[in-house]
């Protein structure tokens, strides 16, 4: 299992979410939302919440929004998940990150209960935008009750990031050649 975490930027309004996805076991398989949590509370609150799913699950990735406080949650995380993952945010991985959400839902890889209309909800609030240069194609989302600013969307994404953008995680290799 992976979870996906976007955190709560209370300066803005929205709500932290949380999610736990089964991951493929092998190579274009799905990847199902197994459960969901929107959250409210400081960064403490937040890392409680990623500790319980945690404990619930058999976790094997974790991948934060380090952008803003989630910097703190990661802090709290790493001591008991070393290897959970901050993602930085600028505009070349939001793109990324869409593209592979993309690739994986064009696929039929994304797999969630039908009542969640949140998810699908945030991921339609997502859209393209000039960054204020006008020099690089970013992505942004709508404010609102329902998806917050694409929180679902986001917690989501900072999972399926970590697979290949070919979607072979389980096929990788590498070599090294020695002159």
């Amino acid at each position: 299992m992976a979870i996906g975490y976007d955190p709560q930027e209370s300066a803005q309004g929205d709500d932290a979410a949380l999610v736990v996805i089964a991951l493929p076991m092998k190579m274009g398989a799905p990847f199902r939302v197994l459960d969901k949590r929107r959250l409210r509370g400081d960064f403490e609150l937040q890392a409680a919440a990623i500790e319980d799913m945690m404990g619930r699950y058999n976790v094997v990735d974790i991948g934060i929004d380090t952008t803003g406080v989630g910097a703190a949650v990661l802090q709290l995380i790493r001591p008991k998940f070393p290897a959970a993952r901050g993602i930085q945010y600028s505009a070349q991985v939001k793109n990324l990150m869409v593209l592979k959400a993309k690739n994986v839902i064009r696929a039929g890889r994304l797999e969630f209960d039908a009542g969640d209309k949140d998810i699908t909800a945030s991921f339609l609030s997502i859209r393209p935008q000039l960054t204020k240069s006008g020099q690089q194609l970013t992505y942004v989302a709508s404010r609102s009750e329902d998806t917050g600013h694409a929180d679902v969307a986001s917690a989501v994404m900072h999972v399926l990031f970590n697979e290949p953008l070919d979607g072979d995680a389980a096929g990788q290799k590498s070599t090294m050649e020695i002159f």
